[in-house]
């Protein structure tokens, strides 16, 4: 038991009980403390691996994610979803657009050949037909773009036998172009059963033949359209 020295007050009950709560009280701020202090460096932490996840992740797979995002919008066929992939104002020299009409093209030739998002959308019906919309669709549905992560180009032939000409599609990444193929070919193996008045095979090159090819350039983040061009 403690000894008191003369004059020293000997502690109250009153006294005791405050200690113990100030001690008390003392001790819970302290281990809260070092709590919120953990998870502080924590959620750093987690922050930190979430970010350098983003920025190491290959450029090839953010490419594939982008094309899958493309194929998304092409999918739903909303015009303006889909017009959000373009700069607009574009020149058509650019674009590639040739559709049977008069409001477009007056308008075009009034915009010295620029297209607008408005001319876009409100011919949407004949611009999709021109710029071969469906085909994309078919493009992607034929076409893993899955297999890009170890193939610089992919293909693919939709050869019926039956008909005198096919479609073909590709993929092809170079460098910092990422360029869609939408092809017609001649089916060589078909036999025509009728020609044209002009004695022109169904399967002649000057029917089948055509492609266009829509190109992107990437940004290290994004896929933008860069032009869309065609022959044949």
């Amino acid at each position: 038991m403690r000894s008191y020295l003369l004059g020293e007050s000997k502690p109250t009950k009153k006294h005791m009980r405050q200690n113990i709560i100030f001690l008390t009280f003392f001790g819970l701020f302290f281990s809260c403390n070092q709590s919120d202090k953990k998870i502080a460096n924590s959620e750093s932490v987690s922050q930190t691996v979430r970010n350098d996840t983003t920025s190491n992740k290959p450029k090839r797979q953010i490419i594939i994610e982008e094309l899958k995002r493309l194929q998304a919008v092409f999918l739903s066929n909303d015009k303006q979803k889909i017009a959000d992939i373009f700069s607009f104002p574009m020149s058509n020299e650019t674009l590639s657009i040739y559709i049977d009409n008069e409001q477009f093209n007056e308008q075009l030739q009034n915009n010295g050949n620029i297209v607008t998002r408005n001319m876009f959308t409100g011919t949407f019906a004949d611009v999709s037909v021109s710029l071969q919309i469906d085909q994309i669709n078919q493009l992607f549905k034929n076409l893993s773009v899955d297999k890009l992560l170890n193939n610089d180009n992919i293909e693919y032939d939709a050869i019926i036998k039956t008909e005198p000409c096919y479609h073909y599609y590709g993929v092809k990444i170079e460098k910092q172009l990422v360029t869609l193929t939408l092809g017609m070919n001649s089916n060589i193996d078909f036999k025509s059963k009728s020609v044209s008045e002009d004695e022109i095979p169904e399967n002649d090159s000057s029917i089948c033949e055509h492609v266009l090819w829509w190109v992107f350039t990437f940004d290290g983040k994004q896929l933008h359209l860069k032009e869309i061009s065609g022959a044949g």
